[in-house]
């Protein structure tokens, strides 16, 4: 078993230390300290990749989906928002 620290396994999956520690990536806290084992980062990467293999089996035919609604024009009014700072479209009180 190989244990990466947090700088070595950034530097291995080419990212930031900063990007690394918003992934989902397998790790473990030996003493108060993050460490990700080695094995587990490469049956990560080819999780990830095998998610992205897309399936281009069509799951039904355009003939088959009902027809789309009208949408309706955008109207002229102002858009609210709760803070009256961001309130666009609206004239200020002078």
């Amino acid at each position: 078993m190989t244990l990466l620290t947090p700088a070595e396994t950034a530097d291995f999956l080419k990212i930031s230390p900063r990007a690394l520690r918003r992934l989902p990536v397998p790790r473990a806290k030996i003493g108060g300290q993050l460490r990700y084992d080695l094995a587990d980062l490469e049956a990560w990467v080819r999780m990830q990749k095998q998610g992205m293999i897309l399936d281009v089996t069509p799951v039904t035919t355009l003939t088959s989906l009902p027809a789309p609604a009208l949408i309706p024009a955008a109207t002229s009014r102002p858009v609210k928002h709760r803070n009256p700072l961001f309130a666009i479209g609206r004239r200020r009180h002078t």
